[in-house]
């Protein structure tokens, strides 16, 4: 039996996909980013869960207690992604946005809050992704983003109401 030598270039074996494929892979910054979006849908349920609680109810501390906390690991989780090394220019809207949505966790009422919600705006070519693996993670960090100003409007609606 004859064997027939396989002649490989060293090389060879790499790029097996064309360019746009590879690209779309997830970075540190898209796998993180998308953690982050997870979380704030989280905390931003728990939010809701505690807008329909009574505030006097002992049983709602643990929800509130389960909000901050997830507040916080939003927090963290964009401070990674800000301080994360930028493999691809793609990924460069994906840290903007976690910027904007640090800053809008952190904003003490509505005035600031619709304040970044209008720099968002007035910048959108900032955030704007064109890869099937970012745009999404993109459009729902936007949703967030409203929902966060939301957020804030009716906390802000809630403290003016009178007693």
């Amino acid at each position: 039996m004859t064997t027939i030598p396989v002649i490989t270039r060293p090389g060879a074996a790499k790029a097996l996909w064309p360019a746009s494929v590879a690209d779309d892979s997830p970075t540190f910054i898209t796998r993180t980013f998308d953690t982050l979006t997870k979380a704030v849908d989280e905390a931003l349920e728990l939010e809701r869960d505690l807008s329909h609680a009574l505030s006097w109810d002992p049983a709602s501390t643990d929800i509130q207690e389960a909000a901050e906390a997830r507040w916080q690991d939003c927090l963290q989780l964009s401070g990674d992604i800000l301080t994360a090394q930028v493999v691809r220019a793609s990924d460069l809207p994906l840290q903007r946005m976690s910027m904007l949505l640090h800053f809008l966790i952190e904003s003490t009422g509505a005035e600031e809050a619709l304040r970044f919600q209008q720099l968002y705006f007035e910048n959108q070519e900032l955030f704007n992704v064109e890869d099937a693996v970012r745009r999404p993670l993109m459009q729902t960090a936007a949703r967030q983003m409203n929902a966060l100003v939301e957020l804030s409007l009716a906390a802000e609606a809630q403290n003016f109401l009178p007693i």
